[in-house]
């Protein structure tokens, strides 16, 4: 199996439910040899308790007897939201198949006539699948938080010069408030869709766009390119953000909600406010030191009457 493969089985808790003594062995000669913790059950009521004391990263379950097989603690287990992360891994028959996936909540099967020879590498698929699900943001698909700071720390280890923007949204929560969240959530994916596409037009090749979170941003691109994008982005979003606004609002230029202090209140039409740094005359280290930088400005952004954008053009001694 390839190094990163084997990285993807580190530490990883696995819990076993097989019946099968052949398939068991079987399960033990293949995932021994890598460095995971494996415990064996023979019935999913005797797993339970180990997997409500501390979640496991995977249960495999042997399921050749499937419908006859018991499959409702898994499935119960699966619809609750506490255990979405948990990976669910089925052995079937070599002939398996089945209409309605619906009764049958598995993250992925295994035939087991290919068991010995799959097995290892489809669990690694299975975990490096999650790792992706839960590094991006459900609400507008872009790489999310843990992504994010990834995509920062491996640019700073490398040497690679370039910019990194924080983005978010001003006067959002009172819309919020008064129009609804479904309403805002649609904000945030149009936000989302145009500093992606603007970005990547802008800069094709060795752009990121990330999604922290709620309605913020960031994007990395080359310095000599990023003010530039910016501008777009704001002018833009200056005129997109109209057609999500009742036509009395627009017309009046501000909306009346409620503010944190629960009296309401007037707030003008949403803005985007961004902050810029680079390492192009500064020294990054770890990633946090350039997202602080980056969020520092953003605030110094959000003070400027007309420039809704905030350049960090210091310079380090080198």
């Amino acid at each position: 199996m390839p190094q990163e493969r084997i990285f993807s089985l580190m530490n990883k808790k696995i819990i076993v439910i097989v019946v099968n003594e052949k398939i068991k062995q079987i399960i033990k000669k293949d995932l021994s040899k890598y460095p995971c913790e494996l415990y064996f059950f023979e019935n999913t009521n005797e797993a339970l308790q180990l997997i409500y004391d501390a979640i496991p990263d995977l249960v495999l379950v042997e399921a050749i007897n499937y419908p006859l097989f018991d499959v409702s603690m898994l499935n119960d287990l699966k619809s609750d939201p506490i255990f979405l992360s948990m990976n669910v891994v089925a052995i079937v028959s070599s002939d398996f198949y089945i209409e309605n996936w619906r009764n049958f909540l598995v993250d992925d099967y295994i035939r087991v006539n290919t068991l010995e020879l799959d097995l290892p590498m489809r669990i690694s698929i299975c975990f490096e699948r999650a790792e992706r699900i839960i590094a991006t943001n459900p609400l507008t698909k872009l790489p999310g938080n843990l992504a994010i700071q990834k995509e920062l720390q491996k640019r700073l280890d490398r040497g690679d010069v370039f910019a990194l923007a924080y983005a978010d949204l001003d006067n959002f929560k009172p819309f919020n408030d008064k129009y609804g969240f479904s309403r805002g959530d649609e904000v945030i994916k149009m936000l989302g869709r145009l500093i992606f596409n603007i970005v990547r037009a802008d800069q094709p090749s060795g752009s990121f766009i990330g999604h922290i979170g709620g309605d913020d941003f960031v994007y990395m691109m080359i310095p000599e390119k990023i003010e530039k994008t910016t501008e777009k982005i704001i002018n833009f979003f200056n005129n997109l953000i109209l057609n999500f606004y009742d036509a009395e609002d627009i017309k009046k230029g501000y909306i009346e909600s409620i503010n944190r202090e629960d009296k309401t209140q007037i707030f003008p039409i949403m803005t985007v406010s961004v902050g810029i740094t680079s390492n192009q005359y500064r020294i990054f280290n770890h990633f946090s030191e350039m997202a602080e930088v980056a969020s520092t400005m953003k605030s110094v952004a959000k003070k400027q009457k007309d420039k809704r954008y905030a350049i960090d053009r210091r310079r380090d001694i080198r």
